[in-house]
């Protein structure tokens, strides 16, 4: 009787495992093979027209924390964006900051290059978290369109034209961009990031995007609503509030954020383990997205945002269940043993601070730490060891271009 259940908690566990990483992105595949166009967009080229009437009105907020090393690069990249500048606001809340992050700030809003940008810069004494920023700033701006961006991520030039181009249509909320790196990844983050901008591709080809990367994207003033204040992955809860209300939710790779920093080995898998607690407080507090009145949506959250958080739980069951029908067939006994090997040696990396040299077993070593990430973080979460308050890298714990060059994460 217990070898009937390990069996079929087996096949259970690898059934979603395989349907969640492989299973799902293949459905995407064949459910988007008639790919809309982007819309056409208004190219100014920096040129003054009557066209520039028609723009929606846009707040480009940015929360920051110890900004100090990007901040000046930011402001100066915002200062090549194509749009009128009647148009655009710029707020910086510097949140609780203990470097000169706000000095820095207003420095470069008054450099030559810059003086045609309407810039606010908030300093905070105390640091209340981002969502707390996020609320009191959105809420005070007097826009059509609320754009936000990490301070560590350089926007590409029509980044605001694109989105006012895709925002015009009326069934769409949000508009997302590609998040991509300056410098080199390793071989498994290069595959991840792949890997998640074919998914995003393909969900928002048949109009269900879910989630969005905090490094670019924008959304309709009017549909938002505050956010709990102990939420953790805002760039998620956000975008998808304006989703249940009946709007899209659009990927357009032709917006691309540039990451500024890289995170260590440590500093990156500490980073997972916070958005992996959100993840899980996402799949709880969005259970809602799984009605059948949501569609392709609710098949795009169960899919994806839904499940992930459950893969630590369904890989433990097939590691346990593997090895209790090890004695039993030789098939079992290699699934139990790879398994094992994966994690031992993921592990170890982890511990080390290092990764593999190795492509492949890189890849491996990448996918698992993330689920370890993920089981961690859903501890943490259960627990109540997540807060909303800002994590900053200290300095000497990533690696950072010189100030004054181009930089990405």
């Amino acid at each position: 009787m217990l070898d009937g259940l390990a069996l079929t908690l087996f096949i259970v566990a690898c059934i979603v495992i395989i349907y969640h990483h492989a299973g799902y992105p293949l459905l995407l595949r064949v459910l988007s093979r008639k790919h809309p166009s982007p819309p056409p967009y208004f190219h100014r080229h920096f040129n003054v027209t009557p066209l520039d009437l028609m723009l929606p009105r846009i707040c480009l907020v940015m929360p920051a924390h110890n900004e100090a090393d990007t901040i000046s690069d930011k402001i100066y990249n915002l200062g090549t964006l194509d749009y009128p500048e009647n148009k655009l606001r710029i707020i910086i809340v510097c949140d609780g900051c203990t470097d000169e992050t706000a000095d820095i700030a207003r420095g470069a809003a008054k450099a030559r290059e810059n003086r045609h940008l309407t810039i606010d810069v908030v300093d905070k004494p105390d640091n209340c978290g981002k969502v707390a920023v996020l609320n009191e700033a959105i809420s005070l701006c007097n826009c059509d369109v609320v754009v936000l961006s990490d301070v560590s991520a350089l926007l590409s030039i029509d980044s605001l034209l694109i989105t006012a181009s895709q925002l015009s249509e009326d069934d769409t909320g949000v508009v997302c961009g590609s998040y991509q790196f300056f410098q080199s990844l390793s071989a498994g983050e290069q595959a991840y990031w792949a890997y998640q901008r074919q998914i995003k591709t393909r969900e928002s080809a048949i109009g269900a995007t879910l989630g969005v990367h905090g490094a670019f994207y924008g959304f309709r003033r009017k549909l938002f609503e505050r956010l709990p204040p102990d939420t953790i992955n805002d760039d998620f809860v956000l975008p998808v509030s304006i989703v249940m209300k009946g709007y899209k939710c659009l990927y357009d790779p032709r917006i691309v954020a540039v990451e500024l920093e890289q995170a260590c080995n440590e500093m990156d898998f500490s980073r997972r383990k916070r958005i992996a607690a959100g993840n899980v407080q996402q799949a709880i507090r969005c259970i809602g997205l799984l009605q059948p009145r949501f569609g392709k949506i609710a098949f795009n959250f169960f899919s994806g945002k839904f499940l992930r958080p459950m893969m630590p739980a369904f890989l433990f069951l097939a590691l346990v269940s593997s090895a209790w029908l090890a004695p039993h067939h030789w098939f079992y006994t290699l699934a139990f043993t790879g398994q094992l090997i994966a994690y031992l040696v993921s592990g170890l990396y982890i511990l080390t601070g290092s990764q593999p040299g190795w492509k492949p077993l890189r890849v491996i070593y990448y996918i698992v730490s993330g689920h370890l990430a993920m089981g961690i973080g859903l501890l943490r979460y259960a627990f109540g060891l997540e807060s909303g308050q800002w994590k900053k890298v200290e300095p000497g714990s990533a690696v950072k271009k010189s100030k004054g060059s181009t930089q990405g994460v």
